[in-house]
């Protein structure tokens, strides 16, 4: 009778040790080969708008790094709040990312009742994309010529001072009561269904002030139908380099910026996260990059994950002190 061949506990344990690194392999070639598919990148307003052109000019330069196509998807509706519930509750897989900005990561979780995501529950950050200041106009017409004139306008009028703003709550309204706490004036706030309307009535003269995003009025006041009295970011800006910041004129520490950041799904692998991070600080800082963003009049941005979690942790709290403060609520 043929005696079937023995092996002991070592040569058993190598054996299976062998087993288990072969079954490893198929997992972490999957994982080394993200992404095997086109990506979604979502955007939570409709298309031509900044979120939008963002997103698309990121899907590019993305797509090119990684080889594969990102595809951008708009999800309008609900002040940002449908697109951005609708990736928080999609597949955590790495192929749906979210184009989150400001307005809908700080200040809907804090103004809108029982809204139905929490940023830092929902998301897992993977970091900045884009930034730009907000730029504090008046109309030519306007007697001012810097922030301390328009403050001691404001103060020596019987009637207060009016600013206009696309809408309550917007991060333009909140920015505009920031500034009024800090240099101490009471304003008429008139509210506009988005800025095209806001800025033809300042260019106007009908209101006195508005805060703006950089890239829909860098054209007027290129053009001389709007001055620039400061803007709102800690430096001065590339595109208005003769504008001094409002810390520079006198209202310390002041800074608000429009941003753009990229999130996934928070149960999203974290190799898969730590992939497109650091991808995206890399192609943010391309000349590409700078190219593309600067007919928004924006720039390229970038961060760690934990750098833009607690950027959104700091504005959350910013926002919330302003909304109780100037009692804003919205319907």
């Amino acid at each position: 009778m043929t005696r079937q061949p023995t092996i002991n506990r070592r040569q058993a344990a190598s054996l299976v040790g062998g087993a288990l690194i072969a079954s490893a392999c198929p997992l972490v070639q999957a994982q080394s080969s993200y992404p095997s598919k086109p990506v979604k990148l979502v955007v939570t307003y409709a298309s031509g708008g900044a979120n939008d052109l963002t997103a698309r000019i990121y899907a590019i330069l993305l797509g090119d790094k990684f080889k594969q196509s990102f595809i951008v998807e708009n999800r309008p509706g609900a002040s940002g709040v449908t697109g951005t519930l609708g990736v928080a509750r999609g597949e955590s897989d790495g192929y749906t990312l979210l184009l989150g900005a400001g307005g809908t990561m700080t200040i809907n979780p804090v103004l809108l009742p029982n809204i139905p995501y929490d940023p830092l529950r929902d998301f897992a950050p993977i970091g900045l994309a884009a930034q730009a200041p907000l730029v504090v106009l008046v109309p030519p017409n306007l007697p001012v010529n810097s922030i301390q004139d328009l403050i001691r306008y404001a103060k020596s009028r019987k009637e207060v001072i009016s600013y206009a703003s696309p809408g309550a709550g917007t991060p333009l309204h909140l920015a505009a009561e920031m500034f009024m706490h800090q240099a101490g004036l009471t304003a008429l706030h008139v509210p506009y269904r988005g800025s095209a309307p806001a800025l033809t009535d300042l260019m106007a003269g009908r209101v006195d002030l508005m805060f703006d995003v950089q890239g829909s009025s860098l054209q007027f006041v290129k053009a001389g139908k709007l001055r620039a009295l400061a803007v709102t970011s800690m430096q001065r800006s590339t595109y208005l380099p003769d504008v001094p910041t409002l810390h520079e004129s006198g209202l310390k520490d002041f800074e608000v910026t429009s941003w753009f950041a990229l999130f996934a799904p928070i149960q999203t692998p974290a190799d898969v996260v730590a992939q497109l991070s650091q991808s995206l600080q890399a192609v943010a800082q391309t000349p590409e990059a700078s190219a593309k963003l600067a007919p928004l009049g924006m720039s390229p941005a970038n961060s760690t994950p934990q750098a833009l979690r607690e950027l959104v942790q700091k504005e959350q709290a910013k926002w919330r002190e302003i909304i109780k403060r100037a009692n804003i609520k919205v319907e």
